[in-house]
């Protein structure tokens, strides 16, 4: 069985968590990943373990860069049976990282999943080390594999699948949760899910909504996520009088009931690679709003529309009270299957992982 050691796995549970776990649960007996990472844990710890992946932990780069290269290389030398060290990055700063496994002969695979970053003088630094330390190319979207290699040439690009069927609309769910929520029928219910983050533009979002509420009075904002700027958000909130009107609801494992319960899907980011959330949010049925910042690639299903960030605040609370009073479509599986994004289907995307990985020719159903 192949061996392969994954690092960029964080303790927030965000896209690239959610990939690899996808991952790993979908080539469990074919492939045995294990993890590396400079945090101080990894988010879905219990599934990855259960799943017989080993995890690993080195210093971070914060604390000290020859602690974290050291440390990284005694756990290559102490386990030398990986046929990959396979990086699933944001921007190149990781390329230091690589430069460990480099030196020590280790085959390498950097998976790019993101189309832009907050650390961009980092980035345009170390973007030279990827070709450096060479090894093969993935990313989850066009964008995400121009912003990382300058190229898509010899760029294998992955969906990023989901298990769709996890997120199929349920109305009896949507009642109970808005229930629970303290949400009636009868609001606009809408979604924003995502790091409380520079990335996200999480006081545009704010600023958004607050135009949204000067239509419909009664509108809600499910807020999901935690981040640097958690304490930023929640006050600007309360400075421009919508707290009332949001509910910050941290990190939840009820993501498929939440997108049940809500009428529209709101991202509207500087940049993205190509964001699961908005995959999930489609196989719900949702329409979604978000900027045109983000990968056209997001849109599998035809219920996704793009807007300027330059547009003004108007625009974007038109169109999100417009999504949300369009009929939800309960028929996407179909869209998200050919699309190559649903893990029930993911032969396909097994077959291109298999070829990445080397020498693996069977497909166990």
């Amino acid at each position: 069985m192949k061996r392969i050691l994954v690092y960029g796995h964080s303790h927030n549970p965000g896209g690239i968590e959610t990939y690899l776990v996808n991952l790993v649960t979908s080539l469990k007996g074919q492939i045995q990943f294990d993890f590396v990472s400079d945090f101080c844990d990894v988010a879905h710890r219990d599934i990855l373990e259960n799943a017989g992946s080993q995890i690993f932990f080195i210093p971070p780069k914060g604390q000290g860069l020859w602690a974290h290269l050291k440390a990284f290389r005694k756990l290559l030398k102490e386990h030398k049976n990986y046929d990959y060290i396979y990086f699933n990055i944001l921007d190149s700063g990781a390329a230091i990282t690589q430069l460990v496994p480099f030196f020590m002969r280790k085959k390498i695979i950097t998976h790019s999943h993101n189309g832009g970053t907050d650390k961009p003088r980092l980035h345009k630094i170390c973007k030279p080390l990827l070709k450096i330390t060479k090894g093969k190319k993935v990313a989850c979207s066009l964008i995400a594999a121009e912003h990382m290699f300058g190229t898509v040439k010899n760029v294998t690009i992955i969906p990023n699948a989901i298990d769709a069927d996890k997120f199929k609309f349920n109305p009896e769910t949507r009642s109970q949760k808005r229930l629970e929520l303290g949400l009636n029928e009868n609001q606009i219910v809408i979604c924003h899910i995502g790091r409380l983050t520079y990335q996200k533009n999480p006081l545009g979002m704010l600023d958004i909504f607050k135009e949204v509420l000067l239509k419909a009075p009664d509108s809600m904002l499910l807020s999901i996520g935690t981040g640097d700027m958690d304490e930023e958000v929640h006050s600007y909130a309360r400075k421009i009088g919508i707290e009332k009107n949001v509910l910050f609801l941290g990190k939840r494992s009820d993501i498929p009931e939440l997108l049940s319960a809500s009428d529209v899907f709101f991202l509207p980011s500087f940049y993205e690679g190509l964001p699961i959330v908005a995959i999930e949010a489609q196989a719900s049925g949702l329409q979604l709003v978000i900027s045109d910042a983000i990968s056209k690639e997001t849109d599998i299903t035809g219920n996704v529309k793009f807007i300027s960030l330059n547009e003004n605040n108007e625009v974007w609370a038109n169109a999100l009270i417009e999504a949300s009073n369009k009929i939800r479509e309960n028929n996407v599986m179909n869209k998200i299957s050919e699309a190559e994004y649903n893990t029930g289907d993911a032969e396909k995307t097994a077959k291109k992982l298999i070829e990445l990985f080397d020498g693996i020719t069977e497909i166990k159903k």
